[in-house]
């Protein structure tokens, strides 16, 4: 058994390694070994050792994985180093009560099929990481395979969780082939099984995208307007003036369809005098649909919105943000401490919308998210089933500057095309724009604008991330939603089938003797 010291310095290594997985040091592969020594070290260990070993390893992760929450710094001042290191000690806990699960387990038997039934467990865990407390999913492990598309192809059947599951059964193999020396050969034909159906599995579900006979040509402006801009009433009119004439520009490249603008691209009510008239015009001139974000007062409330023009300048309808982010948009519990609201800046007191919409664009149906939205699957399937052929992703990430916050988030955008099937146009303000096909591609912004607005082709060496901090475009031909070879299972299906096999283990542990302590 690992020493107290060694524990913990083994505990920080593999949090650091499941971080570095992620975007962006972005060393994928890391994920399917990283935990594999926490796993190994805490095979003997009592419950309350084996939860505190995978605390220090939760934490350290996520201060890693969330550090670009450091930038609040110049928004909030000390109180967000307080904010981010509480947010990452408190989903640390997930890891220990996992952690302490672990030991339970191992502990008492289960052999070789210890390590699966920790997958499904690790699964199980993350699911409530998701829907507890308001949600806060971010830190799935399945989201490290973004850029990894064969893995992440098993999305289609079971979600990011699924692949979350795949990830551990590597590592949990892999470290019990070392703790179970008996069993060692079988552990490694095990972990090796499991990385091979995995990325052999996926290869043969990754397709090719479909355009169909007359694809909806799609345009993207990213306006990078800081964030200083956008709080200052003087600009409102301005930034507005100033994208119009940059999508106008971008017709000009080729006919476009839609025009997508980003979150809170209007930082005022749509049908405001001084703005309708200017995206009116563009519509009409055009001949195009656009869809912006916008903000929306009615009867004292406030909503971070989005709105629909049509050709013709008439506002089609809006969508109102249901999935509001904790301390950004609104502050949990801010009326009993007060205190919080100095953690991390919020940009006011905003409601919540009543339901989820869809739209239409020709004969192309879409379903808005805004921002912190595309974090929970479910609202992308009661998209789908609302009937939505693809997905947009307005975004607002300035506040992060050029952090790892912004590839991050593509990566789970990625995740909900593949869940779904649906291609997603995804539309930032500073970040990452542009279109992800329906098995998880990111296709980046092809061009910027001159000193004179006029839209200019990139060259074709210059890196997506070059576009981060940059006023872009980019026109795309809407892909067709996938054909899957198999279908994908529902979400509560595969949390009944975490909850069952739990269960068993729960009286099968009560059933059987508990394993002997060799140490």
């Amino acid at each position: 058994m690992a020493s107290k010291r060694s524990l913990i310095i083994i505990s920080l290594l593999s949090g650091i390694g499941a971080a570095l997985s992620f975007p962006g040091a972005a060393v994928f592969p890391l994920a399917w070994v990283a935990l594999a020594p926490l796993f190994w070290a805490t095979a003997r260990l009592s419950p309350s050792q084996s939860a505190r070993a995978f605390f220090w390893a939760g934490w350290i992760f996520y201060s890693i994985l969330l550090q670009w929450l450091l930038a609040n710094i110049y928004w909030a001042g000390g109180w967000a180093i307080v904010g981010y290191q509480a947010l990452s000690a408190a989903m640390a806990l997930y890891w220990a009560a996992f952690g302490w699960l672990r030991a339970y387990l191992g502990r008492r038997g289960f052999g070789l099929a210890l390590p699966a039934l920790l997958a499904l467990a690790w699964a199980g865990m993350e699911g409530l990481q998701g829907v507890l407390f308001t949600g806060f999913g971010w830190g799935a492990l399945g989201y490290s395979q973004g850029a990894n598309l064969y893995a992440a192809q098993w999305a289609a059947l079971g979600g990011v969780l699924l692949v979350s599951a795949l990830l551990i059964a590597a590592n949990a193999f892999l470290a019990h082939a070392f703790a179970e020396p008996r069993q060692r050969f079988k552990a490694l034909a095990s972990a090796s099984a499991v990385v091979v159906i995995a990325h052999a599995g996926g290869a043969w579900m990754l397709g090719q995208p479909e355009l169909g006979e007359r694809p909806l040509s799609v345009g993207l402006v990213q306006p990078n307007f800081p964030l200083e801009m956008k709080w200052d009433p003087e600009y409102t009119v301005e930034m507005v003036r100033n994208t119009a004439d940059k999508s106008r520009a971008l017709s000009k490249a080729a006919d476009i369809d839609l025009f997508v603008w980003p979150e809170s691209m209007i930082m005022a009510s749509v049908d405001d005098p001084d703005i309708l008239p200017m995206v009116q015009r563009l519509a009409m001139d055009a001949e195009a649909t656009v869809f912006t974000g916008t903000l929306r007062a009615e009867a004292g409330r406030e909503f971070n919105s989005s709105a629909l023009i049509t050709p013709d300048g008439r506002i089609a309808g809006h969508y109102d943000k249901i999935r509001l982010a904790p301390f950004g948009e609104y502050v949990p519990l801010g009326d009993y401490f007060p205190f919080i609201q100095r953690i991390v800046p919020s940009i006011g007191s905003m409601s919540a919308g009543d339901e989820q919409r869809v739209f239409t664009v020709q004969d192309r149906t879409f379903g808005p998210l805004i921002c912190f939205e595309v974090l929970f699957p479910a609202l992308s399937k009661k998209l789908q089933a609302k009937g939505a052929d693809f997905l947009v992703v307005v975004t607002n990430l300035g506040w992060f500057g050029s952090s790892s916050a912004i590839p991050q988030e593509i990566n789970i955008a990625r995740f909900r095309a593949i869940e779904t099937g649906l291609p997603i146009i995804h539309a930032a303000n500073t970040g990452l724009s542009g279109m992800i096909d329906p098995w998880g591609r990111y296709h980046p912004l092809q061009g910027a604008f001159d000193r004179y607005g006029g839209f200019v082709r990139l060259a074709s060496h210059v890196r997506p991330n070059d576009t981060i901090m940059r006023r872009a475009a980019g026109i795309y031909a809407l892909p067709l939603p996938a054909q899957r070879p198999l279908p994908h299972l529902a979400r509560p299906f595969f949390f009944a089938a975490v909850a069952i096999s739990l269960a068993a283990l729960g009286v099968g542990a009560f059933m059987r003797p508990r394993a002997v302590d060799a140490s």
